[in-house]
């Protein structure tokens, strides 16, 4: 790539020209933007405030953007760094062991103890450790000046950030100019998850070992990182409340109990891995898991402790260090001044501001170690930087893909890990977040869908409001009431009821179903390895709209758009998820919300109360057709009846007609199938006394099918996802004379 101080960086003049394309640029950013929303990034990066079993989601807005013009390297180059990346790594392994064995250095006082001692990040208790590599993954940051030489901005050897957004952001970039790449010789990334993988394997002792991907979770600064990387290695991301260590082994809470694992790759920092020896921030780690790793009951990759070269003392000593265990052939020299002038590359207009057209980069790269063979990814992330940033903290939230040209030396293959089905291997944590993702959808989907057919209805008659002294505008005020599970709401039809009122109530069903949206994308997050690449396309443009709900300039058009989201995002959950245990589970939460739903909407479309027969069967007629279209029933019930409105029909349609998939019937016939395929929380009892309650007056089955599937909907809480407590009865204490 020309910069504009003229040193190559190392593009050829043909594929510069068309990366740098002024007729194309804005486009491709906007392409990037909403790519990289649909892969996660967008719908993450939001305020989420509060999950569905209440804990808190205390995520800050962390949004990021691919600028559309990548760092180019050639092979020669590539070449070189990789290699003084790989004997970088080799040589840090040799520090790290002789921290926590020998101590030559500190004997020397190349790294005195002092130092040492100063730092929180030198683990006493990992002194004397043997761990079979302390480095299985690793990633330097380095900078290139304008007199051509690259330096080492940092060392990164205790949870190395980046890979998932490195692949997440060549996975962007294959799609924004598919052209370019298609017709230049850009290194595939492509195989270098199957390298770590084995990798991982590799640090393990058992032949076929169980790897999980250790995060912090939803609240974590990186958990797209860790959330990408997880689907792309094929293994389960786990948080701390996932892992649980008994007779000095670690386990996975799952739905068929606790399952053993051997490896767990770290991808949160060594300082909270384990509250009971480490003077740990929050609650994310594993009480206990230190004693398992010393132990042998499981292995940390990279090991406990690494993260001492980290520290602010120790790096500056690093080269020496180096230069005393291995001199290294491929030098790689420290970034000593951060005033230093770098090369500066082309962003696209308006990447990191207006005003900005060239920017320094820092470019990370990764690498992995089996032990044997050193693999350095072909490609990277590049880190741009803001006027006046410091190398090492980078404030401009623009990243560059890094490309590299010619032929590269591919990643180690090596022996493939034997298969094994983990098909029926569900964390108890993932279930929950499916349950739940699904009773937001249902929910949020019947709001909206009321609040789009009262306002609908409202536009093409405003005569509604006045109806029979306002009883049908206080009817629809008990759907909106009911259906989103408002009990203050006073309700009576009233004179004084008006458009402006009307319109309020509507504003408040759009804040309820962005509230859902909210919960829905939170726990949806936290599962991605269970939903299909679509979705994340669906849950982005959900986020979207989200936000001109919550500043009520939400139109029909709006609510239609959101409607259909939702209905793309219930053909994704029945046509591409896989019908295993986890899907069992959130469909259970789908239909039991989605029986909730139709009992709301009966109690809120028919109200008993009124004397006038003439009047009630008038509204009862106007407020059921809301109900059926509410519930997605209007237009199978016109292609059935092919009548006005008649309230008995309409509620055999709701309740009773099981080949209609919105009513009553149908969802408990569901239930009954997951009962019978193993949901032991629900049970024979349930499936009989709720369809016993479809034979009753909806005056009574309405209040009693609700106590059932509340009840169902506990039992299914307790069963999966409570952690049964034993309390202890504290005696008082005997006063002392």
């Amino acid at each position: 790539m020309i910069t504009d101080s003229g040193s190559p960086l190392h593009a050829p003049a043909d594929l510069q020209a068309r990366l740098v394309d002024p007729d194309q640029l804005m486009a491709r950013q906007a392409r990037a933007d909403r790519l990289l929303a649909a892969e996660g990034a967008g719908h993450l990066v939001h305020d989420l405030p509060v999950r569905a079993d209440g804990r808190l989601a205390t995520v800050e807005s962390r949004p990021w953007r691919v600028d559309p013009i990548p760092v180019v390297l050639d092979a020669p180059t590539f070449r070189w760094l990789s290699l003084a990346v790989a004997e970088r790594m080799e040589a840090l392994e040799l520090v790290l062991a002789d921290l926590y064995g020998a101590r030559r250095l500190v004997r020397e006082r190349i790294v005195p103890a002092e130092v040492l001692a100063a730092t929180d990040r030198y683990r006493i208790n990992a002194v004397g450790s043997a761990p079979a590599r302390w480095l299985t993954t690793y990633a330097v940051d380095l900078v290139l000046d304008t007199s051509g030489v690259w330096s080492v901005v940092q060392d990164l050897t205790d949870a190395p950030p980046g890979l998932g957004y490195a692949l997440l952001d060549r996975s962007v970039m294959s799609r924004v100019v598919p052209e370019v790449m298609g017709q230049t010789d850009v290194a595939s990334m492509a195989r270098f998850p199957g390298a770590l993988r084995r990798a991982l394997a590799s640090a393990s002792s058992v032949r076929s070992p169980r790897i999980v991907l250790f995060s912090g979770g939803l609240d974590h600064p990186s958990y797209v990182d860790h959330s990408f990387l997880a689907v792309q290695l094929g293994i389960n991301l786990v948080e701390g409340a996932d892992l649980v260590v008994r007779q000095r082994r670690v386990w996975l809470r799952t739905l068929d109990g606790l399952e053993p694992v051997d490896l767990l790759y770290r991808r949160l920092e060594d300082s909270t891995v384990d509250p009971l020896e480490i003077a740990a921030h929050g609650s994310v780690g594993v009480p206990g898991l230190l004693q398992a790793v010393r132990s042998g009951g499981v292995t940390l990759a990279n090991a406990h402790g690494s993260g001492a070269l980290e520290a602010d003392g120790v790096q500056p000593l690093l080269d020496a260090a180096i230069e005393r265990l291995r001199p290294m052939e491929q030098s790689l020299a420290r970034l000593t001044d951060p005033t230093r002038p770098l090369v500066r590359l082309p962003l696209a207009a308006g990447s990191v501001a207006p005003d900005v057209d060239h920017a320094a980069v820092v470019l990370r790269l990764f690498a992995v170690s089996d032990g044997e063979t050193i693999s350095v990814l072909p490609g990277g992330s590049g880190r741009v930087l803001a006027p006046g940033d410091d190398p090492r903290q980078p404030t401009a939230c623009t990243v560059k893909d890094i490309w590299v040209l010619g032929h590269t030396v591919a990643p180690t293959v090596g022996h493939r890990l034997p298969q094994v089905d983990f098909g029926r291997s569900v964390p108890t944590r993932a279930a929950d977040a499916l349950y739940w993702t699904n009773r937001a959808a249902e929910r949020a989907e019947a709001m909206a869908r009321t609040m789009r057919v009262i306002s609908s209805r409202i536009e093409q008659d405003p005569g509604l409001i006045t109806m029979h002294g306002g009883a049908w505008a206080d009817r629809a005020r008990r759907i909106t009431a009911t259906v989103r599970r408002d009990s203050s709401t006073v309700l009576g039809a009233t004179p004084s009821i008006d458009l402006d009122l009307l319109h309020r109530e509507l504003s408040m069903v759009g804040d309820a179903v962005a509230r859902e949206i909210v919960a829905l994308l939170t726990e949806a997050s936290t599962v991605r390895e269970f939903l299909s690449v679509t979705t994340g396309r669906v849950l982005s443009h959900l986020a979207e709209l989200r936000s001109a709900l919550q500043q009520h300039l939400t139109m029909v058009d709006d609510l239609d758009a959101i409607l259909a989201d939702f209905a793309a995002l219930a053909g994704l959950w029945q046509e591409s998820t896989v019908r295993g245990p986890a899907w069992r589970i959130g469909d259970t939460g789908r239909r039991l919300e989605r029986c909730l739903v139709v009992l709301d909407l009966i109690e809120g479309a028919l109200d008993p109360t009124s004397d006038d027969s003439l009047t009630r069967a008038e509204v009862d007629a106007a407020a059921v057709e809301v109900l059926l279209a509410a519930n997605d029933s209007l237009v199978a019930y016109r292609r059935r009846y092919r009548s006005d409105v008649e309230v008995a029909a309409a509620l055999n349609l709701v309740v009773n007609d099981a080949s209609n998939p919105r009513s009553l019937a149908a969802s408990i016939e569901r239930l009954a199938q997951h009962s019978s395929d193993g949901e032991p929380a629900l049970g024979q009892r349930f499936v009989e006394a709720a369809r016993d309650t479809l034979t009753q007056p909806v005056a009574l089955m309405v209040p009693e099918l609700r106590q059932l599937v509340v009840e169902a909907g506990n039992r299914v809480v307790g069963r999966w996802f409570s952690t049964p407590v034993n309390p202890i009865v504290m005696q008082p204490t005997r006063e002392l004379p």
